[in-house]
């Protein structure tokens, strides 16, 4: 039997040492983006989550609240942001990849009380454009205003998903 747990922290923390090795082995030596970029002023505020199956610290996620203007050309509203979504090599191909991502999306949901709470209608990702199918099946929809644009030298795009969609779709 499989167990499957996701823990919450905050950095400088021992958990977020898991988070940090993660993070470098799949962005830094995996995607060779500069080491620079992949930590930022975003850290310090962010939510961090770690996903261990079966005591193995398997993936990571971030997340924030962030304004995001003219969001389809006729309102501005917050949205909570997912960022550094990242799986271990050793365990990709075994669905820990959409594991990770429901229960980072159930966590923010709960967390947040966002059901009671109008102000983020939407969560968004900067996803890798290789990886659009995968989030996708999951729910979310590219948003075709934003053009493909570059982080670290990898072609993103901009995805969401809606509060409706994720009460739909994960509770």
């Amino acid at each position: 039997m499989t167990e499957s747990t996701l823990i919450s922290t905050e950095i400088n923390t021992e958990i977020f040492k898991d988070i940090k090795k993660i993070r470098y082995d799949v962005f830094v030596t995996e995607q060779e983006c500069p080491e620079e970029e992949e930590w930022d002023e975003y850290d310090e505020k962010a939510k961090h989550l770690l996903l261990k199956i079966n005591g193995d610290s398997v993936g990571c996620a971030r997340w924030r609240k962030i304004y995001y203007p003219d969001y389809q050309g006729n309102m501005d509203c917050d949205v909570i942001k997912m960022e550094r979504f990242a799986v271990l090599k050793q365990f990709r191909g075994k669905n820990y990849g959409k594991e990770l991502v429901k229960k980072v999306i159930q966590e923010i949901y709960q967390k947040t009380n966002i059901e009671q709470n109008t102000d983020y209608p939407l969560f968004m990702i900067n996803a890798q454009q290789y990886v659009e199918n995968f989030y996708q099946s999951l729910g979310f929809e590219t948003d075709k205003n934003i053009p493909i644009f570059y982080e670290a030298g990898i072609p993103h795009v901009r995805m969401i998903i809606s509060k409706d969609t994720i009460k739909k779709l994960y509770f």
